[in-house]
């Protein structure tokens, strides 16, 4: 997931992939659920953008 969010976020690449420990592997269900709020975070922010003031929704499937 980190090295997803790399391509987003130029800090994150920087700060914590080249400086964490090697054993760190960022398994934890805190780290996994905010590095996941961070992600919607971005992807609400992005879509407020594009939009506007316009009215919108996300419908998710679990298939």
């Amino acid at each position: 997931m980190l090295k997803f969010l790399r391509s987003y976020n130029d800090k994150v690449h920087k700060l914590v992939l080249k400086n964490a420990p090697r054993v760190a592997k960022y398994t934890s269900n805190y780290v996994q659920k905010e590095i996941l709020h961070i992600l919607a975070n971005m992807v609400r922010n992005s879509i407020r953008e594009e939009v506007g003031n316009a009215k919108w929704c996300i419908i998710i499937d679990e298939a």
